[in-house]
C-alpha cells in the first residue's frame, strides 16, 4: 500500500467511526531513543571503556547486537596509536543489517568498511533468550587461529546436535550452521553437515545474505564450483562475482603439493608445486593482507630481491582465498613478477602449521631451513636478507625461468 492510499483510508475509516468510538483515548507511540555517539571516534580500549561505561545499550548502534555477539564482537577490537586496527565482522555480518552495521562501526570512524559486508537484508529474527549452543560458540569465536583446539570443541560441543536439527531452537540452529560453517574450511567433511543446516535454515524461511555467503564461500573452498554457481542463482541478493570455472591437469596425484593458478579467462588450474629445489622460498600471503601487500610491494621495490623472487620464489594463499577471485587477479595485475597461486589444502605443506600471513618460509631440497615472519615494514628486508644469506639463496639468483604447463615451482 503506498502512503496517499494509506493515509485515504484511515480518514475513511476515521469518518465512519461512531463518535464515542473516536472519543476513545489514543495509544500513545514511544519512540526509539535517538543513537548517541562520542564527540569524538573511539580510538583506544580506554575510550571505548568511558563509552560503554557512560551511554545505556539502548542508546548505541551496540545495542542492535546481541548480547553474546556485542560482546563477542568487543573482545575482537584491536586498537593501536592510530585507533582501531582491527575489528572481526562475524556478528555484524550475522546480527546486524549494512545501516546497523555502519552505525556500529561509525563509533570507531570506520564505517566505510560496512558497504561491502555480507550483513543481514532484514532485521535479525527475535528468538529470545534461551540458545543452548550459545556458550559453546562464544568458547569457539575464542580460538582464532587455534585449529585443533577449535576442532575439539567443534566434535564436543556441536557436531552431536547435528542428530537433532529439527528439534533445535531456531537461534540455535543458526549458532549451528555459523560454526559448522567456521570449520568447514579446514575439515571438508563437515560441508555435508553445513548443507543440512542450511537445509533446515531455509526451511524456517531464516536465509539471509550473511549464511548464503557464508554457504557460498564454502562450497568453492571444497572446490564445489558448479554448487556455487547454483547457489548464487538461487540467492541474487549475495551479489557476488560468478565463480571461476576450476581445471586440474591430468598427472596430479594426492597427498602431493598444489595450487591454483589463474590462467587466462575465469579459470583457475589446479597445477603441481614442486618441492625439490635445491634452494626455494615458499611465501604464504593473502591478496587481501595489508601486511602482505606492503612485502610485495618492498619486494618490487628492491632490485636485488625482485630479480632473487622472481626467479626462486612462489607466492601460495591459503586456500580459503579461493573465495575470491577477483582479489587474486587484483593481486597479480598489481606484481607479475611475484604472481599469487591459492594452495590446494592447508595439510599438503608439512612446514606450514597456522595461515598467518606473510610468512617466508626458506627450503633446502624441499626441507624447511630458516622462516621469516610478518612484514612490519620495509626494514624487514633487512631481515630476510640475511635469512637468504644464510641458506646461499641471496647470491645464486639466476634468470627467470618459466614452469612447466603442470608444473609451478
Amino acid at each position: 500500500m503506498n502512503r496517499p492510499r494509506a493515509i485515504c483510508l484511515l480518514l475513511c475509516l476515521a469518518a465512519a467511526t461512531p463518535a464515542s468510538a473516536a472519543a476513545a483515548p489514543v495509544q500513545a507511540v514511544t519512540p526509539a531513543p535517538a543513537l548517541r555517539y562520542p564527540a569524538r571516534p573511539i580510538a583506544s580500549r580506554a575510550q571505548l571503556d568511558a563509552y560503554l561505561r557512560d551511554t545505556p545499550v539502548a542508546t548505541s548502534p551496540l545495542g542492535a547486537l546481541t548480547a553474546a555477539g556485542r560482546q563477542r564482537f568487543l573482545a575482537t577490537l584491536a586498537f593501536s596509536e592510530h585507533g582501531l586496527g582491527g575489528f572481526g565482522t562475524d556478528d555484524l555480518r550475522y546480527d546486524l543489517t549494512r545501516t546497523q552495521a555502519w552505525q556500529v562501526l561509525r563509533l570507531f570512524a570506520v564505517e566505510g568498511y560496512a558497504a561491502e559486508l555480507p550483513a543481514r537484508t532484514r532485521p535479525r529474527p527475535s528468538d529470545g533468550p534461551g540458545a543452548t549452543l550459545e556458550a559453546a560458540y562464544d568458547r569457539l569465536a575464542a580460538t582464532p587461529g587455534d585449529t585443533a583446539s577449535a576442532a575439539a570443541l567443534y566434535v564436543q560441543a556441536f557436531a552431536p546436535s547435528q542428530a537433532s536439527l529439527a528439534s533445535l531452537g531456531g537461534r540455535d540452529v543458526e549458532l549451528l550452521f555459523r560454526a559448522t560453517a567456521r570449520m568447514a574450511h579446514a575439515q571438508p567433511g563437515l560441508l555435508a553437515d553445513l548443507r543440512r543446516d542450511f537445509g533446515e535454515l531455509a526451511r524456517r524461511d531464516r536465509i539471509d545474505r550473511p549464511h548464503a555467503s557464508a554457504f557460498y564461500d564454502a562450497l568453492l573452498a571444497a572446490h564445489r564450483s558448479d554448487e556455487a554457481r547454483a547457489l548464487l542463482e538461487a540467492y541474487p541478493v549475495l551479489r557476488r562475482t560468478a565463480p571461476p570455472t576450476l581445471r586440474s591437469a591430468s598427472d596430479l596425484r594426492d597427498g602431493r603439493p598444489s595450487v591454483w593458478i589463474a590462467h587466462g579467462g575465469h579459470e583457475l588450474w589446479r597445477v603441481r608445486l614442486t618441492l625439490d629445489n635445491a634452494t626455494q622460498v615458499i611465501v604464504l600471503g593473502s591478496p587481501r593482507c595489508h601486511y602482505s601487500q606492503a612485502a610485495a610491494r618492498d619486494i618490487d621495490a628492491d632490485p636485488q630481491l625482485s630479480a632473487l623472487f622472481r626467479a626462486n620464489a612462489q607466492w601460495v594463499a591459503p586456500p580459503g582465498d579461493i573465495v575470491d577471485f577477483d582479489a587474486l587477479e587484483a593481486w597479480n595485475r598489481a606484481h607479475p613478477s611475484q604472481r599469487l597461486a591459492i594452495l590446494n589444502a592447508a595439510g599438503e605443506l608439512p612446514f606450514v602449521h597456522e595461515l598467518d600471513t606473510p610468512v617466508f618460509y626458506l627450503l633446502r631440497h624441499g626441507q624447511l631451513a630458516a622462516t621469516v615472519v610478518g612484514w612490519p615494514g620495509p626494514q624487514q628486508r633487512d631481515a630476510l636478507r640475511r635469512r637468504l644469506a644464510e641458506v646461499g639463496l641471496l647470491q645464486s639468483s639466476g634468470p627467470s625461468r618459466s614452469p612447466p604447463s603442470t608444473d609451478i615451482r
